[in-house]
């Protein structure tokens, strides 16, 4: 039963500076991943840690990284890469969350560039909202075509919470965005981490359903996610739509076999 009924309250040990663990997915990501790491280095909140998974990258991803950190090393913020040979975007996360020590999951691609506000806009929302096991928000996509970008944003901004509230209401899920979430690190341990049989499509609406059945997953329109428009350029706006749309109602009702297929090299 969710959590829409009242059903529990999450309480964490501290809500003054909770530890966020931010995992990052990472393959074949050498023309994104420092401009996400700078933007994260620029948070004005502190207490937390990034840990990112190299997912059988065959370019100079992990290259970069190692520079980052050696670069960085002074700043704060303690930065581990972590190498997961199993492809597929829930299998680096699981990996990433095992080793995360935070009492929140923040949960971010290797292509989006977090505003300075990011971490903090999520820890506020969860220790202000007892009842949520996470949060999430659109994104912007920032190198896409103007009216595109324009027409995504209000989509997400306006049809999306409105679907999630309908969808929970009748307990059959909620609208996850993958790269834009902040979790309850107990709450995600609690569903048995990240599903691994997804690769890609449907990864986040079925954790997204997942997390509904122990708490309230809140759509927040104002917290806004720049990142980038590769996976349209790849393969055309309606087409990856489409795929995203499929997985989201087959996964609502439950009708998995609809799914598409595994995908391992898609722009993640």
């Amino acid at each position: 039963m969710s959590l829409f009924y009242g059903q529990k309250i999450w309480i964490m040990k501290t809500c003054s500076q909770p530890k966020v663990s931010v995992i990052i997915p990472a393959f074949n990501e050498e023309n994104y991943i420092q401009q996400t790491l700078e933007a994260l280095l620029l948070q004005d909140y502190r207490n937390f840690e990034i840990i990112i998974t190299d997912n059988a990258s065959t370019d100079r991803t992990a290259f970069i990284i190692n520079q980052f950190i050696e670069s960085n090393h002074k700043r704060g913020v303690p930065i581990s890469l972590l190498h997961e040979a199993k492809r597929g975007t829930n299998f680096a996360r699981e990996c990433s969350r095992n080793a995360a020590t935070g009492s929140i999951i923040a949960q971010l691609d290797a292509d989006c560039i977090p505003a300075a506000n990011w971490i903090s806009k999520g820890v506020s929302h969860l220790c202000n909202h007892q009842k949520d096991v996470a949060i999430t928000g659109p994104y912007d996509y920032f190198d896409g075509n103007k009216g595109l970008r324009i027409f995504s944003l209000i989509t997400q901004k306006i049809f999306y919470p409105l679907v999630s509230q309908t969808v929970q209401l009748f307990n059959r899920g909620a609208i996850l965005i993958g790269g834009n979430a902040f979790i309850r690190s107990e709450a995600l341990a609690q569903i048995g981490g990240y599903n691994t049989t997804l690769t890609f499509y449907g990864d986040d609406v079925d954790l997204g359903k997942r997390l509904t059945r122990i708490g309230y997953v809140t759509y927040n329109p104002s917290l806004i996610l720049l990142s980038s428009y590769r996976r349209y350029k790849a393969e055309g706006f309606w087409k990856v739509n489409k795929k995203y749309q499929v997985s989201f109602w087959n996964i609502v009702w439950q009708r998995n076999h609809l799914l598409p297929k595994m995908e391992t090299s898609h722009p993640r």
